[in-house]
């Protein structure tokens, strides 16, 4: 189960939930973690600084961040609690414009990212990377995400206003 929550203070965020349950179950299913829930958080650029600061020490506006929940159980369902993603609504807007893609599909590229997270993935040392890159193109071709450019590909603006 896929918990989902917008909490950029803008409505009419164009949000698939359908499409983010399909991926989210396909993943997981894949993964052996069917049994798993997970909530899905859209927030806005200023939460996401505060959140990497406070968790990653870093002062940047990232677009995903990961939180494993290590093995907790969901008190509503006593099902395992995977974690938490969250994504920033204004960065992927931004990143997509960018790269010249939908919004729909980096918010998809960056759901991916940040389940693959939940899973134990990472992409610190060039072997874990390419590992993480791999199964996320895998991914991305089998849900049909178009992106006009590899993950990773586009610089990051150096700005970090929104």
């Amino acid at each position: 189960m896929i918990h989902i929550y917008n909490r950029t203070g803008t409505t009419g965020l164009p949000l698939n939930r359908k499409r983010y349950i399909e991926i989210t179950t396909t993943i997981l299913g894949d993964s052996k973690q069917s049994l798993s829930d997970l909530t899905l958080i859209f927030v806005d650029a200023s939460e996401i600084k505060q959140l990497n600061h406070e968790f990653l020490d870093n002062d940047d506006i990232t677009d995903v961040l990961s939180f494993p929940a290590d093995g907790e159980i969901d008190p509503e369902s006593g099902r395992a609690y995977l974690g938490d993603i969250l994504i920033c609504y204004p960065r992927a807007l931004e990143q997509a414009d960018r790269a010249g893609h939908t919004v729909g599909n980096e918010i998809e590229l960056l759901l991916i990212h940040g389940l693959l997270h939940l899973l134990g993935y990472d992409h610190i040392e060039a072997e874990e990377k390419e590992e993480m890159w791999a199964l996320q193109r895998h991914y991305l071709d089998h849900f049909n995400i178009e992106l006009n450019h590899e993950p990773g590909e586009v610089d990051e603006d150096p700005a970090e206003e929104i």
